[in-house]
């Protein structure tokens, strides 16, 4: 299943009209939709994930974490996944 990252302009009347068909592209194929009223743009049909997504990426807070996370990537102190789940795995067994 290919996901499709483009948006497609839709006019509101065909939106109205072919809702539950655009909904299940946005959910099975990650459709994203800019829908159009008088050729002016309106709204955005996109997944809850993806808007989500969005949300986060705008929190401070997130902006924040990011930051931190980078800089100790960069001093080197991040651990590979497989080095982090033996390590979770060993201390669950410890217990």
């Amino acid at each position: 299943m290919a996901l499709q990252s483009k948006i497609t302009s839709v006019p509101e009347h065909i939106a109205r009209t072919q809702l539950g068909l655009l909904l299940k592209r946005v959910a099975r194929r990650k459709a994203r939709f800019l829908i159009t009223k008088g050729g002016k743009p309106t709204a955005v049909l996109l997944s809850a994930t993806d808007f989500d997504d969005m949300l986060e990426e705008l929190d401070p807070e997130f902006q924040k974490t990011l930051k931190i996370a980078n800089k100790e990537y960069r001093a080197g102190k991040a651990v590979g996944l497989r080095d982090y789940l033996k390590q979770r795995i060993s201390t669950r067994q410890a217990d």
